[in-house]
């Protein structure tokens, strides 16, 4: 008697599991579609720049500054995005230096 209970309980364990994984997979189907939308990330720039206008100003003033540069000398745009990589890299660098993370494995 003991066997059929437990047996029991492993059945509706299983096909919980089981729609949980569907629901899940329309959950993740639903969100793939969201972030495929235009319109989405629109709003979420719009949001960004709201919650953070300074920021958002930099990233402007920096990409206007570029386009600028681009337009005016095209020959010098690979030299501004080799020397801003170069300097995020070294930042990053150090940003996990100083993080007191340790590195992964």
């Amino acid at each position: 008697m003991v066997r059929k209970t437990e047996l029991e309980q492993l059945r509706i364990q299983k096909e919980l599991l089981a729609l949980q994984c569907d629901a899940n997979r329309l959950i993740l189907a639903a969100e793939w579609q969201q972030l495929q939308s235009r319109d989405y990330w629109l709003a979420e720039a719009g949001k960004m720049a709201r919650r953070h206008p300074v920021k958002a100003a930099a990233l402007a003033a920096a990409a206007g500054l570029l386009v600028t540069q681009t337009v005016q000398k095209p020959a010098t745009a690979g030299g501004w995005l080799w020397r801003l990589s170069r300097v995020a890299s070294t930042a990053l660098s150090v940003w996990k230096l100083f993080s007191g993370k340790k590195p992964e494995s």
